[in-house]
C-alpha cells in the first residue's frame, strides 16, 4: 500500500510491507520525505500514526475524529535543502483491535503532527473467528449474515437453520474477543416463546446471553490448527441451551 501527498515545500511518500492485516498484527513500512525547498525545515513531531476512526468523520474532516493508539516521528529533527529523510516504523494493532467495516477503520496517519494525511487500512478479523464460524456453518447449518467492529470485539451475525429443534431461533449474534489468551464467544440468541399465561395465547421474542470462555490449549492444537472437537462441544453446549426439547 503506497501514498503521497505534498505540503510545499516537503514532498510524504509512504509504504507499507502489505496489503490488509488482521486483528494484532505489526503494521510495518516505511516514511520518506523529502525537501524541496531552498531552506532547512524542522520535522519536529512529524512522524506516522496509527488511528481507530468513523469512516464518515474522517472524510467530513471532524476535528478530533481519529483516536490514536500509537505513533513514531523522526528522531533527527533538521532536513536540508534537497535532503531526503526516512522513518521505517512498526505499529502494532491491538489483540482486539476494530475491524473495517462499513462504519469505521483503522487509519495510517503520516505528515507534520503525523496527522496531515491518511491511508485507510484493512483489518480483517482473526483467522480463529472465521474457522470457528465456518464450524457453525458446516456443522449446525448457521449461515454467515455480516460481521461488524463492536467494542472489544467482533459481532458476527449469523442467520439459524430452519431444522425442527432450531424453529423457534430468530436470530444469532456472535462476538468473538481475545481475554488474557482466552477465546470468549458471546452468544445473543433471540428466540421465540410461547406465551400462555394470558387469555390468548401468542409468541414472544427473548433475548439469550450465554458466555463461553476456552483456553489455549482448549481451542487449539499448534499454529493455525483449532481444536475442533473441544470448539464443537463448546457450540453444541451453549446452542443446546436454547433448543428446543423433544417430546416423545
Amino acid at each position: 500500500m503506497k501514498g503521497t501527498f505534498f505540503s510545499k515545500p516537503l514532498e510524504w511518500n509512504i509504504e507499507t510491507e502489505k496489503e490488509s492485516w488482521t486483528q494484532g498484527d505489526l503494521v510495518k513500512g516505511i516514511l520518506r520525505v523529502r525537501n524541496h525547498g531552498a531552506e532547512n525545515l524542522d520535522l519536529n513531531n512529524s512522524g506516522v500514526g496509527l488511528a481507530f476512526a468513523d469512516i464518515k468523520k474522517v472524510h467530513a474532516r471532524t476535528d478530533g475524529a481519529m483516536k490514536f493508539d500509537s505513533e513514531e516521528v523522526f528522531k533527527d529533527l533538521e532536513l536540508k535543502s534537497g535532503e531526503e529523510k526516512q522513518l521505517p516504523f512498526s505499529l502494532q494493532l491491538p489483540p482486539n483491535s476494530g475491524v473495517t467495516d462499513k462504519k469505521a477503520s483503522y487509519f495510517l496517519t503520516y505528515g507534520k503532527n503525523y496527522s496531515e494525511n491518511h491511508l485507510m487500512l484493512k483489518v480483517e478479523p482473526r483467522v480463529l473467528f472465521a474457522k470457528v464460524v465456518s464450524l457453525l456453518d458446516t456443522f449446525q447449518r448457521f449461515k454467515l449474515k455480516e460481521y461488524k467492529c463492536v467494542k472489544d470485539g467482533v459481532e458476527y451475525k449469523l442467520i439459524p437453520p430452519t431444522s425442527r429443534d432450531m424453529a423457534n431461533l430468530e436470530s444469532l449474534n456472535l462476538t468473538f474477543s481475545i481475554k488474557d489468551e482466552n477465546l470468549v464467544m458471546d452468544y445473543e440468541f433471540l428466540v421465540r416463546k410461547l406465551d400462555t399465561e394470558g387469555v390468548v395465547n401468542k409468541i414472544n421474542k427473548v433475548g439469550v446471553k450465554i458466555k463461553k470462555s476456552l483456553s489455549p490449549k482448549e481451542f487449539s492444537l499448534g499454529k493455525d490448527m483449532i481444536n475442533q472437537d473441544a470448539l464443537l462441544k463448546s457450540i453444541e453446549g451453549a446452542l443446546g441451551e436454547v433448543k428446543l426439547k423433544a417430546v416423545f
